[in-house]
């Protein structure tokens, strides 16, 4: 089988990629959209969003992490034109996603004893309890959407993503000031009332998904909900044991920058609420790495598929290179943009302070963390969960949590010390990623085998 021409590497992963980083900006504008106006609220409030929001993606994104297996396990079987296996195997997923599910909404409403840990500010303590407790209930709904989600995704049908999460987008920001501020009778609930609009805003995601499953010309042609599969738990542990390690290596990395929020909150609530300002916005910009990871994932896993070596390399490569460009503009942006960037969030002086200074560390690991993300969906694509997890436990735990540990508290850097360690924890992780991946694509037998 011949090789792919570049071009159409290219514009594959662009054409794939671009409605999925559309979608995940999509999603991390909620998380703007919450920030801004909790800003609004006052620098409790905002420090309340932000803390129980970095405790609330540490939890899920174990979630998304083991469902993340998705897209590669389907788009091999595309590319091996065994399209029969998929609504069997996609079944047994969602029991996965129900378990999961199930369990993390009661995670998620048992998480006061991190704050005590972390030494949190009293006042902010009580907004996120609330906070988290409301969106608990989203949780089972975000198991099924991102596995509807990651079926779309695996059978390069990204666009169905992009359209949900507009939709999301649009219910979010009337629910927020509906709940948040008290409007239409409502009594105003801060944060509680943010968590409760994005737990209804997943409800209606996760049932926007299901009727799509249903009707999409192409994935309703799988007939998902066409027959009742009781679990097979075999078959559901054999995809548990390959998601988990995804699973984990999102758990370490979200965790990672979740801790770094935990140990800011023990500095002041100014401090806290800028590190939330800094953060929010770099979320933002990495919503385009990710996003390109995942069209990553699906060019490689469909090459792995097909059984051409050639093109998994390829696949995997141009795409990091693609990261890389995209990266070196959001670098640019931050720096040249910070002062303007900060007055979106808050008119708070002595938040917008801290918030540039911020920025500028936030502007550097730019590049590492957009290489370490794309050359992570590469290994995924070849089905190298190991290593990423390893990767990410060694890289954001082993080097970057104690540098920041060490470079904010013992060497008195406060903040800039957390995101120097951050900084440190991202570019291990892009250079042990992307040297595995062009390690394991020199040899070509093992990746088929």
């Amino acid at each position: 089988m011949q090789p792919m021409p570049i071009k159409r590497h290219i514009t594959q992963t662009i054409k794939l990629s671009t409605p999925i980083i559309i979608s995940q900006i999509t999603v991390v504008a909620m998380t703007f959209v919450d920030t801004i106006m909790a800003g609004r609220l006052g620098s409790v409030t905002l420090a309340a969003v932000a803390v129980g929001s970095s405790l609330w993606s540490t939890a899920i994104l174990f979630v998304f992490g083991i469902l993340m297996a998705i897209p590669s396990v389907i788009s091999a079987m595309d590319g091996a034109d065994e399209n029969h296996k998929i609504p069997g195997f996609f079944r047994q997923t969602l029991w996965l996603a129900l378990i999961l599910g199930l369990t993390f909404t009661v995670v998620i409403r048992f998480m006061d004893p991190l704050f005590a840990l972390f030494d949190t500010q009293a006042e902010v303590i009580p907004e996120a309890k609330a906070y988290l407790n409301a969106l608990s209930w989203g949780v089972l709904p975000l198991a099924f959407f991102v596995s509807f989600r990651y079926l779309a995704d695996g059978l390069a049908i990204t666009k169905t993503t992009m359209y949900v999460s507009f939709l999301g987008l649009l219910l979010n920001i009337p629910l927020n000031y509906i709940l948040m501020f008290g409007k239409l009778g409502f009594p105003p609930m801060g944060a509680q009332g943010c968590g409760y609009a994005t737990a209804t805003v997943l409800l209606c995601q996760m049932l926007a998904y299901v009727i799509i499953t249903h009707k999409h010309k192409i994935i309703g042609s799988y007939k998902i909900f066409s027959q009742y599969d009781s679990p097979d738990w075999p078959e559901i542990w054999r995809f548990f044991r390959l998601g988990f390690p995804v699973g984990i290596s999102m758990f370490a990395e979200v965790g990672f920058f979740a801790v770094i929020t935990l140990l800011a909150s023990s500095l002041t609530t100014e401090t806290v609420a800028a590190h939330q300002v800094a953060l929010n916005f770099s979320s933002l910009l990495f919503m385009v790495p990710l996003g390109l990871s995942m069209g990553i994932t699906i060019r490689v896993g469909n090459a792995v598929g097909r059984n051409n070596p050639i093109d998994i390399k390829n696949a995997g490569f141009y795409g990091i290179g693609m990261v890389l460009f995209t990266q070196v503009l959001a670098a640019a942006v931050t720096i040249l943009f910070a002062p303007q960037i900060v007055g979106l969030y808050t008119k708070d002086v002595a938040v917008a302070t801290i918030a540039v200074s911020l920025l500028f560390y936030a502007a550097v690991f730019q590049l590492s963390d957009g290489i370490q993300v794309a050359a992570a969906g590469a290994l995924r694509g070849i089905k190298d969960m190991n290593f990423i997890m390893l990767s990410s436990i060694f890289s954001f735990w082993m080097l970057g949590f104690v540098a920041s540990w060490y470079l904010c508290f013992e060497l008195g850097y406060g903040a800039e010390g957390l995101w120097m360690g951050i900084i440190v924890g991202l570019t291990s992780a892009a250079i042990l990623n992307i040297i595995r991946f062009k390690l394991k694509t020199q040899k070509p037998p093992e990746l088929s085998a």
